[in-house]
This record gives C-alpha cells, sequence and structure tokens, in this order.
C-alpha cells in the first residue's frame, strides 16, 4: 500500500474513532437535558466520567501489554466498536445519571485503544519519519478536539441524537478501514508481563521522556479548557464582545499546524531540540498571559494564537520520543501508560487552576501553567 494513502488511512481511522470523545461534547448540555439532568454539576460529571474512564482504560491496557501482545489494528478496531457501542447507548430514553455516567466511562475506557495504540500503529508503519507521522495524527486530533467551538460559533440548535449516531456511525467505520491494514502481534511476547511498567520506567531516557511529556500535559489540556475564559475574561475587561466560541476555536485549532511543522522541523533539527524549542515559547506565553490580557487586541490575539500553537507542538515529539526509549517490542505498552499518567496530570492541573481561581482572576492564575513546561524542559536538559 502507498506511505501516503496508509498514513491518511491512519489519521481518518482515529479521528473517527475520537470522535466518540469530541462529538460528544459539543452536546454535552443538550443530552443532560434530554435525560432531565440539568444540573451544572453533572454536566461536569460527564466530563470527568469519559477523562476517568480513558485513564483506568489505558492504565488496564499497558497493564495487560493488550497493543504489544495482539495485532495492534485488531485491538483498535475492538476498541471502536465497543466505544461506538457504548457512545449510542445513551440514545436510549429516560436514563438516569448513573446509567449515562457508566455509558461515557465506558466510551472513554475504549477510546484508550483507540489515540495510544493508534500511535503504536504510525510508528510501526513509518519507523524512520515517526515524528511527521504522529504530527499529522496529533494535528488531525487537535482540529477534531477544536471543532465543537466551531459548531457552538453559530448558535445553532443541533440535535443531539443524531450527532451522537452520527459519532458512532463514523466510529465503526473507522474500524471497518483500520482492517485493512496488518500490524502483526510479537509471537514472543503472547503472555502477560505485569512487570514491564517497572522495568520502562527504571530506564532512564524513558523516563526523562515521560516526564516530559507530563509537563507538557500539565499545561496542554487546561490551556485548552479555560481558553474561552480567558477570551471572556478580555471581553468583560476591555469592554468587547468578540465571538468566544469562535476564537477558542482559533486558538486550539492553530496548534494542529504547529503539530505538522514540529514534526517536519523534527526531521533535521531532532525530537529533543524542536520539542525544548515549544515548551520554551509556550513557558513564555504562561508567564507573560497576565500582562498580555490587558493589551490591544492586535496584541492579544496574535499572542494566543502563538501560544495555542507551541502549547501542543511538542506532544508528536514527546510521544516519539516515548516510543524510541521504550523497551524492544513494548512500545504499544509504553505509549499507553504515559497518555494514561499524562491524562491524570491534566485532571490535576485543571483541578489546581480551578481551586486558585477562587482567590484569584483568570489573568492572574494563568503563570500556573509555567509548572509543566519548565519540568518538561529539566527533564530534556540533559539529552542530546
Amino acid at each position: 500500500m502507498n506511505k501516503t494513502l496508509m498514513l491518511t488511512l491512519i489519521v481518518i481511522s482515529q479521528f473517527f474513532g475520537t470522535s466518540l470523545w469530541f462529538s460528544s461534547n459539543a452536546v454535552l448540555n443538550e443530552i443532560a437535558l434530554a435525560h432531565h439532568l440539568n444540573n451544572t454539576n453533572l454536566l461536569t460529571s460527564l466530563t470527568i466520567a469519559t477523562q476517568l474512564g480513558f485513564i483506568l482504560g489505558s492504565l488496564c491496557y499497558a497493564i495487560f501489554n493488550l497493543a504489544d501482545r495482539f495485532k495492534a489494528n485488531i485491538v483498535f478496531s475492538i476498541s471502536i466498536l465497543l466505544g461506538a457501542l457504548f457512545n449510542a447507548s445513551i440514545l436510549f430514553p429516560n436514563l438516569n445519571f448513573n446509567q449515562i455516567f457508566i455509558a461515557r466511562f465506558l466510551t472513554g475506557l475504549f477510546l484508550a485503544g483507540v489515540y495510544p495504540v493508534g500511535m503504536k500503529i504510525a510508528a510501526y508503519f513509518f519507523p524512520k519519519t515517526i515524528s511527521n507521522a504522529l504530527g499529522i495524527l496529533v494535528g488531525a486530533l487537535v482540529l477534531g478536539t477544536a471543532f465543537p467551538h466551531f459548531i457552538a460559533s453559530f448558535k445553532i440548535n443541533i440535535d443531539w441524537t443524531l450527532v451522537i449516531l452520527t459519532s458512532s456511525v463514523l466510529a465503526t467505520i473507522g474500524a471497518i478501514m483500520m482492517l485493512f491494514l496488518n500490524t502483526p502481534a510479537k509471537k514472543e511476547i503472547q503472555k502477560i508481563d505485569f512487570s514491564i511498567i517497572p522495568k520502562l520506567f527504571q530506564k532512564k531516557e524513558f523516563r526523562k521522556a515521560s516526564f516530559g511529556y507530563f509537563g507538557h500535559m500539565w499545561e496542554l489540556y487546561t490551556f485548552w479548557a479555560f481558553t474561552p475564559l480567558i477570551i471572556e475574561y478580555y471581553n468583560t475587561k476591555n469592554h468587547q464582545n468578540y465571538n468566544i466560541a469562535l476564537w477558542s476555536f482559533i486558538v486550539i485549532s492553530i496548534g494542529s499546524l504547529g503539530c505538522v511543522i514540529a514534526g517536519k522541523l523534527a526531521k533535521t533539527k531532532t525530537n529533543v531540540k524542536v520539542a525544548k524549542w515549544a515548551l520554551t515559547i509556550s513557558a513564555i506565553c504562561c508567564l507573560l498571559s497576565p500582562v498580555t490580557i490587558h493589551l490591544p487586541e492586535y496584541f492579544f490575539f496574535p499572542f494566543l494564537m502563538i501560544w495555542g500553537t507551541t502549547v501542543v507542538a511538542d506532544s508528536p515529539l514527546l510521544s516519539a520520543l516515548i516510543n524510541q526509549t521504550s523497551i524492544k517490542n513494548y512500545n504499544g505498552t509504553a505509549l499507553t501508560i504515559a497518555t494514561s499518567i499524562g491524562f491524570l496530570v491534566t485532571i490535576l492541573s485543571i483541578y489546581a487552576l480551578k481551586q486558585l481561581l477562587n482567590y484569584t482572576s483568570i489573568a492572574i492564575a494563568l503563570p500556573l501553567l509555567a509548572v509543566g513546561p519548565i519540568i518538561g524542559l529539566y527533564q530534556l536538559k540533559l539529552k542530546n
């Protein structure tokens, strides 16, 4: 199969699979209202349910070495199909909160077989150009993450049942597409090895790459989660009325371009060097944010776009480093456990910033995010 066609197939399959996550986020309010769950705290709980499912799911996938012991494309496809099934289950009428929470939890759990396993598949087929492949792959997912903001910017009423049904159908198509690839399982590792995760973190290079990734994750999802609040704060302080959803889409989605550019730069500048550049710039953005939020719009919005570009540009590069520094034949387990811990870090970061907002404004709180890229830079400083 042609390499370009193969990468396109992997990207589209993963994009369709993760639509189970980001498309549902666009209609969470409608889901809650349809099932008479109109409490804001319940909406937050439904969001957390998917994240917790993903974290625990990826932990299980890692512990049982699923992506390494079996054909990765089969693991990917089965995971998507199960995720699509539980995603569609919320279409049943008159569900209570516990039933919807479990459905969203199980959707997140099986998404653990999509994102990190998709990266393993890309690494298998593009071993020499993994950074470029992951740059395109992660870039597509960034665009998907931003898409709900794009829909919201038009202020149109969306039939939530159609959104859920469409995402499940697309996920099923993605599962079928992935079956056209063949990623053979390693015959020598058919047995579960519970010692692999400790062994991975005993490797200095893997540990440094992973902690660099965790630092990156401390900043990334919290910045994305609070982007609308940043723009709302800017509107209030400067008596403006900029479209919050539209600008949130622009700021987040431009990160897809950052991922692609970073992946291409890494061909000649190395993963570590380009990742350091991205971490440095995003850390500076964190620290400057209290000042820039008071500047005119022709400074403020370009600043946010630079931040949005660099905050995620290091993601494919750090994932490539995790893949490269893993134990032979266990790169799927390595990518999955790193992703699991990384998403746990995002929950802690979001919670920490939310708590800080009880005492100060978003402008003053944002420098807290700089802790992540600074830690990432420290972990990578001794790497060549």
